[in-house]
Formats: C-alpha cells, structure tokens, sequence
C-alpha cells in the first residue's frame, strides 16, 4: 500500500481540473493528500468545502513513522465518503490530509542550515507546527475546517494549538476584526501524553534514555548503513522496511537523536498537571461552535501511567457534553503506526466522519 503511495512522489495542483483525483506529494518530512468524497465532483472545490487533517507526530517527530497510516486513513475516507450522506449534511466534499515532521527532525535540510539551527524544546515545537498549519492553510478564499490529529506528545501540541487559536480568535473578534482564517472543528488524541508524562513508566527512566540516544548515535557513525538497517530490524522486532528506513535516516541524520532527547528532556517539565480550560478540552457554555475531541488511550501505555488516564477520564471524559474518551482493548502498543496502521486508520476515519458530520 505504502509502496504506491510513495511511487507517486509529485503533487500536482492543476489535478483539480480533471476527472482523476490529485496524486499524493509524499516526501521524507511531508505528507499530502487529497481524497474527494464525491465521484463527479466540481472542477474547482471551494475551501469552506473542504476539511483539512492535520497530523501531528510524537517523538521522535519524523513523518515518515506515519506515511502507512496516513496513506490508509485516505482510503478508507475515500470509502465512507462514497457511500455516507455527509456532503448533503456538512457540504463537505474533500479532505487534505496533511503533515510535517517536527522541528529538528527534518531529513531534507541542507546540511549549512541544519547547523545554524538551535534544538526545539516542546514550546518550539508547539510555535513550529503552529506555523506550519497557517502556512498550509494560507490564502484560502472562504473560512477553512480543521481536525488535528496528534499521537502521544503530539496530542499535548494539539491541545496548545487549539487553545492558541481560540486565543487568537477571540483577540480578533475584540478588535472588530474577522476571526481566524480557519476553525478547528474537531481533535483526535492517539495515545495522548498531555498529563504527567513524568510519572509515566518511560517517563521514569528517561536517565536510560539519554544513555540508549547516545549510543545509537556512536552506532551510526561507526556502522554501514547496511548493518545498521539490520541491527535496526532486530532490535525492533523485524517491523516494517518503511520504519526500518526512517529509524536508520533519524539516527543517522546530524542532529535527529539530539534533537529527539531534548525535546523528551523538556516533555519531562512541561507536560505536568491538567492547563486548559473548559472550553478548550470541549466544554463550555459559550455560544461559539466547540471543537469535537476524542481520546484515544492505550491500556498499560509505558508513556501513559494508568492512574493519569484514569483520572483525566474521571475529570474530564465523564462531562456531559465534553471530550469522548476510549480505552483500546485490542492491545495496541503506544507506538501504533510501526505496526498496526490499518486498525487505527479505521478507527480515526470513522472519528472524523462522525466530527464532519455533526
């Protein structure tokens, strides 16, 4: 599946105007697709009927780690918007799907800027993913629709993005301006690390980590990229050759494992007690439209200690009207996208058809 996704390595705009859908534009820190939900569908789709999925990786924040699920996320969309009523409902009649590696983690920086660059610490990260959704997003005719989706780490970004954006647009709204050029309609948190990740089983041995970083950076540079690839693939339980070649290009990559430990570093301080309002986590009496969220935890998830997950459901996923929150009980490890793609592209499409379809 992965495999003719990537072949297709040009996105071409000009698609838009021809009976075939555009193709894919798939890079090593890029991810971007378009899937329509309509067969004869206009030569020119408005963006207010448009929904962009934006996808937020963990750390280490490489998107490559994401180009199955996200490619199989596609397909199935394409699938339930064929044979649902959504576009008579929400006048949706296309999703982007779109993400980025995180700051630090690029693989295609020329190696002058790379070493200019300082580390991203998680509220780097946080301003650097914002920049990319405006930057996306940017000059769109009509108000856009956005659904973030973020994995472990990604989802706490998430959450400070839409708490930003709220922020942002409420200031606009006092200044008699319009607000935000887009609203994010709905959230799903995989595996979400957005409450005392220090207290998590991982959380507790990051001393171990910071050893383990170091010496696969040592490894890198002392092995052939053929050995490497291998000792990669035993030490990770033979998984895909896709997340074989990212680990083997993050490693190796001038400052992938620096950047990756940092950021693990600064997650330690920041991510502590609950931060957000009620009208963030979805709950609120305000006459403003709410952002539809859903949680989806990991049951004995090493970055997620149980009691934390049992206490923010208790808090907040017990609220009438607030955040639909889930347990997996299907044994899915934290780190789904190695192995277990297709499960939770399914599960993810059906939380934004539900989202868009509200």
């Amino acid at each position: 599946m992965l495999r003719r996704y990537i072949t297709s390595q040009i996105y071409r705009p000009a698609a838009r105007k021809m009976s075939t859908p555009p193709q894919p534009r798939i890079t090593r820190d890029t991810f971007v697709h378009t899937v329509s939900l309509q067969k004869n569908r206009p030569a020119s789709i408005p963006s207010s009927d448009r929904v962009t999925i934006f996808m937020i990786s963990g750390n280490p924040g490489l998107i490559g780690y994401y180009h199955t699920f996200l490619s199989l996320l596609a397909d199935k969309l394409g699938s339930r918007g064929a044979q649902s009523t959504i576009t008579s409902r929400s006048h949706a009649c296309e999703f982007q799907i779109y993400g980025h590696s995180l700051g630090g983690f690029e693989l295609e920086q020329h190696e002058d800027l790379d070493a200019e660059k300082g580390l991203f610490d998680l509220e780097g990260q946080i301003c650097y993913v914002q920049g990319k959704l405006d930057g996306f997003l940017a000059g769109g005719e009509t108000k856009q629709k956005v659904i973030l989706v973020g994995h472990s780490v990604g989802a706490y970004i998430a959450m400070e993005i839409l708490r930003r954006h709220r922020k942002r647009s409420d200031a606009k709204v006092r200044a008699g301006a319009d607000k935000a050029d887009f609203d994010i309609v709905g959230g799903i948190m995989l595996f979400p690390t957005v409450v005392d990740i220090a207290k998590s089983p991982s959380g507790q041995k990051l001393t171990l980590a910071l050893v383990v970083g170091f010496l696969a950076r040592v490894l890198a540079m002392l092995l052939p990229g053929a050995l490497l690839r291998g000792l990669i693939k035993n030490v990770m339980g033979s998984p895909p050759d896709s997340a074989v070649e990212t680990t083997a290009a993050f490693i190796k990559s001038k400052r992938g494992v620096r950047q990756a430990l940092h950021m693990a570093a600064d997650e330690m301080r920041t991510i502590t007690s609950d931060k957000w309002d009620d009208d963030v986590w979805g709950v609120s009496t305000a006459n403003e439209p709410l952002t539809r969220l859903f949680f989806y935890f990991g049951r004995n998830d090493h970055w997620v200690a149980e009691r934390t997950r049992d206490e923010i459901i208790d808090l907040r996923g017990r609220v009438e009207g607030g955040p639909t929150m889930s347990v997996c009980e299907l044994g899915l490890p934290h780190a789904f996208c190695l192995r277990h793609n297709d499960i939770m592209a399914e599960k993810v499409a059906d939380m934004v058809m539900d989202i868009v379809s509200a």
